[in-house]
C-alpha cells in the first residue's frame, strides 16, 4: 500500500466514523453543536473526492475506499442541502394563500428606509411574518427594541398589524386569536381565510431561533457557557412549537429563522409532525443566507413547515435586494390535504 493509498484509507475510515457520531450526538452533548459550523457541501464534497481518489489508488485500496465514501455519502446526504424533489416540482395550482417570511436583518437600521419599505409593498403578501423588528447592538449584547408600528400601519392599510417583541405578522384576514406559546421566540397567530371555501383558520407561526454556534474565535472562555446556554434555549423554543403544532387540530404553517447550519436533528424532529415545504421548491440547491458573502453562502437557515391540512404549492427564495443578509422565504398555501 502506498502512503496516499492509506492517507486515501484513513481519511475515508475517519469521515465515515464522524457520520455515525452525528448519528448519535446530533441533539446530544453541547459540545456537538460545534461541528454545526461545517458547511453542509462538506457532506458532499469529502466522499465524492474519496471516490474521485480511489481512480489513483492501488488495485488492492481501491474497492475499500469506495465502499467507505459510498456509506459516508448515504448517511451523509440529508446534510448535503441538495432537493432531490426540485425535477418532481409541479405546477403552482391557481389561487391559495401568499405567504412571505423574512429575517430583516435589524429591520431599516442600515439600509434606506423608503427602499425597505417599497420593497415589502412589493412583495404584495396575504400574509407577511417578519422577524428583527429590533435594532443591533452587537453580538452579545439584548437587541435595541423599536416600535414602527404607525409606520406599518400606513404602509399596509390593507392588512392588520400585529408585533410581539422583534416580531411583525401583517395579514389581510381577520384576527382570531394570538395564543401565547410561552417561548420568546416563536408568535403564533390564528387567522380566518375569508375568501376559501368555509372561511378555515390558519395559525401561523413567526419564527426566529436563537443562534447557538458563532464563526469566531473557538478559544473565547466564555465560548463554552454560552452554546450550553443558547443550545439549551432554543432546544425549549423548539420543544414548545413541536408540542403546540401536534395539539393544533388547524391547518398550520411554521416559517422562519430557524438559524441551523445543516439539516440535522431540528428538520428531522420536525418532520415528524409537519411537512418541509422544501418538497414545493424548484432549486436544486435552495440557500438563504449571507447571499452577497461567496463564502458564507452555503446554508439555508430559512425553512418553512406545514401541516393539518395546511400544503405548500408553491415555495421558492427571493433576492433581497441588498436590504438583508438572508433571502426571503415565499409560499403559495392550499388549505386541503397534503400534496
Amino acid at each position: 500500500m502506498t502512503p496516499f493509498d492509506a492517507v486515501l484509507t484513513a481519511v475515508a475510515v475517519g469521515w465515515l466514523l464522524f457520520q455515525l457520531a452525528d448519528r448519535l450526538l446530533t441533539n446530544g452533548p453541547w459540545w456537538w453543536a460545534l461541528t454545526d459550523v461545517l458547511p453542509p457541501p462538506v457532506f458532499l464534497v469529502v466522499p465524492a473526492a474519496l471516490l474521485a481518489g480511489t481512480t489513483a489508488a492501488s488495485a488492492g485500496v481501491r474497492p475499500w475506499t469506495a465502499t467507505l465514501a459510498v456509506l459516508s455519502l448515504l448517511l451523509g446526504a440529508r446534510h448535503c442541502g441538495l432537493n432531490p424533489r426540485a425535477p418532481l416540482t409541479r405546477r403552482t395550482p391557481a389561487g391559495g394563500v401568499r405567504v412571505v417570511c423574512w429575517n430583516t436583518q435589524h429591520w431599516d437600521e442600515e439600509v434606506d428606509t423608503e427602499a425597505f419599505y417599497a420593497f415589502l409593498r412589493r412583495l404584495d403578501a396575504d400574509v407577511y411574518l417578519l422577524q428583527e423588528h429590533i435594532y443591533d447592538a452587537g453580538v452579545h449584547a439584548p437587541p435595541v427594541p423599536v416600535d414602527f408600528r404607525a409606520r406599518l400601519e400606513r404602509e399596509f392599510p390593507g392588512h392588520r398589524v400585529l408585533i410581539r417583541g422583534q416580531f411583525v405578522t401583517l395579514s389581510r384576514f381577520p384576527v382570531v386569536a394570538v395564543p401565547d406559546l410561552g417561548a420568546p421566540e416563536v408568535f403564533r397567530v390564528d387567522l380566518r381565510v375569508d375568501g376559501l371555501p368555509g372561511a378555515p383558520v390558519l395559525s401561523t407561526y413567526n419564527v426566529h431561533l436563537p443562534v447557538h454556534v458563532f464563526l469566531e474565535n473557538p478559544l473565547r472562555r466564555a465560548l463554552r457557557q454560552e452554546v450550553k446556554d443558547r443550545l439549551a434555549s432554543r432546544n425549549r423554543q423548539l420543544d414548545r412549537l413541536i408540542d403546540d403544532l401536534r395539539d393544533n387540530g388547524l391547518p398550520a404553517v411554521a416559517a422562519g429563522d430557524f438559524n441551523l447550519s445543516r439539516s440535522q436533528g431540528d428538520i428531522a424532529r420536525l418532520s415528524t409532525i409537519a411537512t418541509d415545504a422544501l418538497r414545493a421548491c424548484p432549486a436544486a440547491y435552495p440557500l438563504s443566507w449571507h447571499r452577497g458573502t461567496w463564502w458564507l453562502r452555503w446554508w439555508r437557515l430559512d425553512l418553512a413547515f406545514t401541516g393539518n391540512g395546511a400544503s405548500a404549492h408553491r415555495y421558492r427564495f427571493l433576492d433581497p435586494r441588498g436590504l438583508s443578509d438572508h433571502a426571503v422565504q415565499e409560499l403559495v398555501l392550499g388549505l386541503g390535504k397534503d400534496p
